[in-house]
């Protein structure tokens, strides 16, 4: 994927795709090139192995703003269960203070259908429907074994 591609996608999209972050995973990729398998692969290079193809992709924040519902809402508990060594107290604190992003919002795509171009173009999706200000894309992640994860500044 080349510089202009990138460029041309920014000045449509709301998030921002800095080329030397976005290459990381597109390789010699184009936009039309399916996406899931560069993806993976990169992926797996950095350390995070997948046994199941990804079938979505969410975006976390710490807030939301009114008309902007995330689809899924983190409560405290499950925090809590996904950082046991972590004391409750601590958590507790920090999520009443909003700093943990607990707001999730997320979408499906085919991962054998989908290509570079429809990818950035969801992740756009997740960043508008989130209203977030936090737009310049910094990596992909897992969340687990099926869900790609969007980190943003």
């Amino acid at each position: 994927m080349n510089e202009d591609d990138i460029n041309s996608l920014n000045k449509m999209l709301t998030i921002q795709f800095p080329m030397d972050e976005i290459a990381v995973y597109t390789h010699r990729s184009n936009l039309n090139d399916y996406a899931i398998p560069d993806l993976i692969q990169t992926l797996s290079r950095l350390g995070l192995q997948t046994k199941k193809v990804p079938n979505k992709i969410i975006f976390r924040s710490r807030w939301t703003k009114p008309g902007h519902f995330p689809d899924e809402t983190l409560t405290l508990l499950s925090i809590k269960k996904n950082n046991p060594s972590v004391e409750f107290s601590k958590l507790e604190r920090l999520y009443n203070r909003d700093m943990l992003s607990k707001f999730i919002w997320k979408e499906y795509f085919e991962a054998e259908d989908i290509n570079w171009r429809e990818l950035l173009v969801l992740c756009n999706t997740l960043v508008e429907r989130s209203a977030t200000d936090f737009n310049v894309f910094l990596r992909f992640s897992l969340m687990d074994e099926e869900t790609l994860e969007l980190i943003t500044n």
